[in-house]
């Protein structure tokens, strides 16, 4: 069945407008909980690597029937993305796992919806607030990376989140549209 990953940067409203929809089984991997757990170094290429191997296994999972049609908060894209934000790969190797992911078909059954706009309400969330600052840095990567997705033939689409009522609605048509 197929993957919808909701995508986008910090602060878009990405888990805010899937609270907002009903129609679908959401998965959001504790990031969070699962970094300190395993004492990952913020920088280090261990936590990429991790987050790639979880990328694989949902892809293959989805892939191989075992998973209902969902919506997944956050998936390969902010894998890439975070780990060249973060410093921990090169942009040439996030885009070279991506060029392999591809290749391998885990991108079949996949769709990707990238949510733009920032929240206007301040937030303190987890260790990575401090990085909201290069929102822009953060941004050029989700449309570089995306980019190159939709190069490959990937279903990549944008969405803009005003965080109003309209916002929503539209967003739970695009659920139901999926």
């Amino acid at each position: 069945m197929p993957l919808l990953l909701i995508e986008g940067c910090r602060r878009s409203g990405k888990t805010f407008l899937i609270s907002k929809q009903e129609s679908l089984p959401v998965f959001k991997f504790n990031f969070n909980e699962n970094f300190t757990h395993w004492n990952f170094d913020k920088n280090g290429t261990d936590i990429h690597w991790f987050g790639l191997g979880k990328e694989i296994m949902l892809h293959e999972l989805n892939l191989s029937g075992h998973l209902p049609k969902m919506v997944v908060d956050r998936g390969i894209l902010t894998n890439s993305v975070w780990g060249v934000f973060q410093r921990r790969i090169s942009e040439n190797q996030a885009k070279e796992d991506l060029i392999k992911f591809h290749k391998r078909g885990l991108f079949n059954e996949t769709e990707i919806l990238i949510i733009q706009g920032e929240s206007p309400n301040s937030r303190t969330k987890d260790i990575w607030d401090a990085d909201d600052s290069r929102r822009e840095e953060e941004y050029g990567l989700f449309l570089s990376f995306s980019s190159l997705l939709r190069d490959l033939g990937v279903n990549v689409r944008t969405f803009h989140n005003n965080f109003d009522n309209e916002s929503i609605n539209k967003f739970k048509e695009e659920i139901n549209n999926f």
